[in-house]
């Protein structure tokens, strides 16, 4: 079977094995592990079958975790012209640099700027890494999951495994919810993203105490996002909040507004002139795109949370977005005109007439051919009398242009 295979059935296998014997695994147990592998190795460079079972576990669970894609070099990595390059004792130096790209993203922290890695990232890392793996031991390869089933693996990883009440990004609720949505869409390319989810929404906390814990979450995913090619972050909010379109342009708004009053680069975006051609939602020094999903649509609209009781927002920043190869220059057009038609081809009318701002498409009226929804009136500062009676609020209409 072709090696790149065996890495996504692979993948999928470790997080199946992980959900069902509870031994899911989050950055710090990860790096518990990874020591322990580099000590094994100064004593017997895994020569045992119980090493290289959590080698390949952890391997595969952090490829899965990180939503790691094979490279192309696992086609041709156990060719002769290629196997020196996997040499037996360079082992060490991939864990070692897997430990040092984990620490760095283990230890993220809010701060005006998304920090910066000059290491190596997961998504190399763990495909070299199942190299070695095909390379020098190809019999494992047939035998993943007995192995990780042993008695002392499973003790190990066990030992090791997160608070299944934790959040973590790839296992949270939200974002197992939101992929199964992903995968109903008829965006072209929805499918192909790399996606995490947020904490889930907590009844006993406020709106804007979900909103702080939302943020944290979008700041680590943002750090990560850059590094690893991520497209996008889900959060999800109970269905009162998009009953009715109206409904998720206030909730849309106080959302945005919270974010903002904690923006650690400190933007004033939302002094500006949003549902305007230009304007951009900027949060830690990034711009970026928003779009929503609420039960107040019917099945047959594009907007529609494909049967979960639940209101999302799905944030997608430039950096990555702007980079996918759809969206560059003169292809932008062409692949926004390619996701209407997939839409409408499917009975899910679609229309960006008159939506020409960026922020103008973060909410669909329930018509297509309506004007714009403008969420941004019911931003605190548009609804404070004494603002509006020196500054001119943007209407419903006027932003339609």
């Amino acid at each position: 079977m072709n090696l790149m295979k065996i890495f996504v059935l692979g993948r999928r296998a470790a997080d199946a094995f992980a959900r069902s014997k509870g031994t899911e695994l989050d950055d710090v147990g990860t790096l518990s592990l990874l020591d322990h592998l580099l000590a094994r190795w100064a004593s017997n460079r895994l020569a045992d079958a119980a090493d290289q079972a959590l080698l390949s576990y952890i391997t595969l669970l952090t490829a899965h975790r990180y939503y790691v894609q094979p490279e192309k070099f696992l086609k041709t990595c156990r060719s002769a012209e290629h196997r020196e390059e996997y040499p037996l004792q360079r082992l060490p130096q991939w864990l070692a640099a897997l430990r040092n790209t984990l620490n760095f993203y283990a230890g993220i922290e809010t701060a005006p700027r998304l920090p910066e890695t000059e290491d190596a990232s997961i998504q190399l890392l763990t495909n070299e890494l199942f190299a070695w793996i095909a390379v020098n031991h190809p019999e494992h390869l047939g035998t993943l999951e007995s192995t990780w089933d042993e008695p002392t693996v499973l003790a190990l990883l066990r030992s090791r495994a997160r608070n299944p009440l934790a959040y973590e990004p790839v296992f949270s609720p939200t974002h197992l919810e939101f992929i199964t949505a992903i995968e109903k869409t008829h965006c072209i390319f929805a499918p192909s993203g790399k996606y995490w989810g947020a904490d889930d929404w907590r009844g006993d906390e406020t709106f804007e105490q979900n909103a702080a814990r939302f943020a944290q979450g979008l700041f680590r995913f943002m750090t990560v996002a850059r590094k690893e090619k991520f497209k996008g972050f889900a959060f999800r909010m109970p269905a009162a909040f998009s009953s009715s379109v109206d409904e998720l342009a206030r909730t849309t708004a106080r959302l945005l507004a919270a974010l903002n009053s904690i923006d650690p680069a400190h933007s004033n975006c939302l002094e500006g002139e949003p549902g305007t051609p230009g304007w951009k939602f900027d949060w830690a020094g990034e711009s970026m795109f928003l779009t929503t999903f609420g039960t107040c649509y019917p099945p047959d609209h594009p907007r529609y949370p494909h049967g979960f009781d639940q209101t999302y927002f799905f944030f997608q920043p430039d950096f990555v977005l702007r980079h996918h190869p759809g969206l560059i220059g003169e292809m932008e057009a062409i692949s926004r005109e390619r996701i209407l038609s997939s839409f409408n081809k499917h009975g899910m009318d679609y229309d960006n007439e008159n939506k020409i701002a960026e922020s103008a498409r973060y909410i669909r009226p329930m018509n297509p051919k309506d004007p714009p929804v403008a969420w941004w009136r019911y931003l605190p500062r548009a609804r404070d009398g004494a603002a509006s009676a020196n500054r001119k609020i943007p209407s419903h209409s006027a932003c339609t242009a």
